[in-house]
């Protein structure tokens, strides 16, 4: 394995804490968010509430990719 290879996956992992670590400041705002909506609506809390799965989704599969394509190489 090349040192490459191994540069690339430690920083797939660096990407990972380091959204994981944001991730709580992600679901309070987005708790804080819903509530402050305040309307007629239950859809916009609803898709407000979606956000947090969205983000997981787009940081776990970032550093996915950065592994994959250093496994790739």
């Amino acid at each position: 394995m090349s040192t490459n290879k191994i540069v690339a996956i430690i920083m797939a992992v660096v990407v990972l804490v380091a959204f994981l670590s944001i991730l709580p400041t992600i679901l309070s705002s987005t708790t804080t968010a819903a509530a402050a909506a305040e309307t007629d609506y239950p859809d916009v809390e609803a898709i407000i509430k979606l956000l947090p799965l969205v983000s997981v989704i787009g940081g776990v599969g970032i550093a996915g990719l950065i592994a994959f394509v250093a496994a790739k190489k």
